[in-house]
């Protein structure tokens, strides 16, 4: 949550703040760790006023994307797009009430703000799906358009979520620095050291010993052996540098 002190201006109007959202949300960047969440840096994190009020934005959004619960309300908004069409002409009551008892089944589950605004759009002829004007819509294209109208609202309130959940960051001071480079050489100082406190050696020192131990016992040998088997060694030694140089010069021939 921001750290930064209250505002002394006046709450943003709702409306204003729905229309910051994209920007507000265009300034969050990935979060480290988790995948799914976000960060915004301590600069543009959200002053108290602005966070309350698109608190209550969100709120709203969430509200407008309940489904409906009373069928009625639903019977009234369908009726008021239909008349003009075939109600009224050569139907009577009940079969009016199958065909609007059908769009209330194609509609069950959404939310009454999203159907009332896609009826308008009906209305005026400016549906976001295509749309034959001289047929009613059906009420799979009713459904359509109800959906489609959704679009928007959800990517609002997933935005202003994610603005209202990100994790505020700040630069480190220099202070904040030093402790992690202090912290970050106590780690490497025990990671070195052994159980018993010791330091153990690195792989390039062990590699190290062990060649020096491998030619102070050839020495060793040599000396013990006796000439003899020193001047075979030797002999042998010769041989091998000899039998490596003609295959290089066979290979340079080739």
């Amino acid at each position: 949550m921001s750290n930064r002190l209250p505002s002394t201006q006046t709450t943003p109007a709702p409306s204003t703040i729905e229309a910051w959202i994209g920007a507000f949300h265009g300034q969050l960047v990935a979060h480290p760790v988790h995948p799914t969440r976000y960060c915004v840096p301590l600069a543009k994190a959200l002053t108290t006023a602005e966070r309350r009020a698109l608190s209550g934005v969100a709120e709203r959004l969430e509200a407008e994307l309940a489904p409906w619960a009373e069928p009625r309300h639903v019977d009234t908004i369908v009726s008021r797009v239909l008349l003009g069409f075939e109600v009224g002409r050569g139907r009577d009551e009940h079969e009016t009430d199958v065909l609007v008892g059908e769009y209330i089944d194609a509609l069950r589950g959404l939310p009454l703000a999203a159907i009332h605004a896609a009826a308008e759009r009906f209305r005026n002829g400016a549906t976001l799906k295509p749309w034959t004007r001289r047929f009613r819509p059906s009420p799979a294209e009713f459904a359509t358009e109800v959906r489609e109208g959704l679009i928007p609202l959800r990517t609002r309130l997933i935005h202003a979520r994610r603005v209202l959940d990100a994790e505020v960051i700040g630069e480190p001071s220099d202070e904040d620095r030093k402790k992690v480079q202090t912290a970050a050489a106590a780690w490497l100082r025990r990671a070195s050291e052994g159980e018993d406190g010791l330091v153990r050696p690195c792989p390039e020192e062990i590699a190290a010993a062990r060649e020096a131990h491998l030619h102070e016992v050839g020495v060793q040998f040599r000396e013990h052996a006796g000439p003899n088997l020193a001047r075979l060694m030797d002999r042998l030694g010769e041989r091998s540098t000899a039998a490596v140089e003609r295959l290089k010069r066979q290979g340079a021939r080739s």
